[in-house]
């Protein structure tokens, strides 16, 4: 099995994603995939794009001191993020999503959507949050 860890940008919050997920994966004996979903196409930036493989050899570089087995992938498939985390955490019969979130107010929820909540409403795997 694998945990599907999916990273939104470089903080503090991501860092403790990640360090929640390499405890998880050696506790499991699971590899972990890292994944950043960009939309793609005009709606999406070169730097977009670059910021997010920056992104996960951040991810890579944490994972390779702690020796656990691992992968990172960019998905950029023209979908929304979370239903590209989603469908991908399907594709690769995920046993868990692991997903970062921030604490905002419910008006912020509705005016800017959140990811993680829509992955945390509608994902088929269980979704771990970390704050």
């Amino acid at each position: 099995m694998v945990l599907l860890v999916a990273l939104d940008a470089k903080s503090d919050r991501s860092e403790r994603v990640i360090a929640f997920s390499i405890s998880e994966a050696k506790l499991r004996k699971e590899k972990i995939i890292f994944v950043h979903s960009l939309y793609g196409g005009d709606k999406t930036s070169p730097k977009e794009i670059e910021e997010g493989e920056k992104l996960l050899k951040w991810a890579e570089e944490i994972a390779k001191k702690e020796g656990i087995e691992f992968e990172t992938k960019l998905l950029v498939r023209g979908k929304q993020p979370a239903e590209d985390i989603i469908e991908f955490a399907d594709e690769i019969n995920a046993s868990m999503i692991v997903i970062g979130v921030r604490k905002r107010r419910p008006a912020g929820k509705v005016i800017f959507g959140s990811v993680a909540q829509d992955v945390i409403l509608h994902a088929t795997k269980p979704v771990v949050c970390v704050k």
